[in-house]
């Protein structure tokens, strides 16, 4: 009987701990696309995106980003790769064109 109690509370220990890994995993998540973002706005920028486009280019390039790390488990983000998922994003949303001029 002792040893089911134990049993007992330390599966609810390690359910806690599952459930505050998930949500720490959520948030770390988060910091980490948000970041990504700030720095693909100024890569779009420089790559000549529309100003009104910028946010919906880099939401496009977020996802595609985290669908690669999703199916391999590797994220290779360098500023080549940041233009050329840009580049992909653009083509494929007609409501996202680059700037003029």
């Amino acid at each position: 009987m002792k040893k089911l109690v134990i049993c007992t509370t330390a599966l609810v220990a390690l359910t806690g701990c599952d459930v505050a890994s998930a949500v720490a995993g959520d948030a770390i998540a988060g910091e980490i696309r948000t970041r990504y973002i700030e720095q693909c706005q100024g890569i779009a920028e420089g790559a000549g995106i529309a100003t009104e486009r910028i946010d919906a280019a880099c939401e496009c390039s977020a996802d595609n980003f985290k669908e690669d790390f999703a199916a391999d488990g590797q994220l290779d983000i360098n500023r080549e790769r940041m233009e050329e998922v840009l580049r992909i994003c653009i083509q494929d949303d007609t409501q996202v064109a680059p700037a003029e001029g």
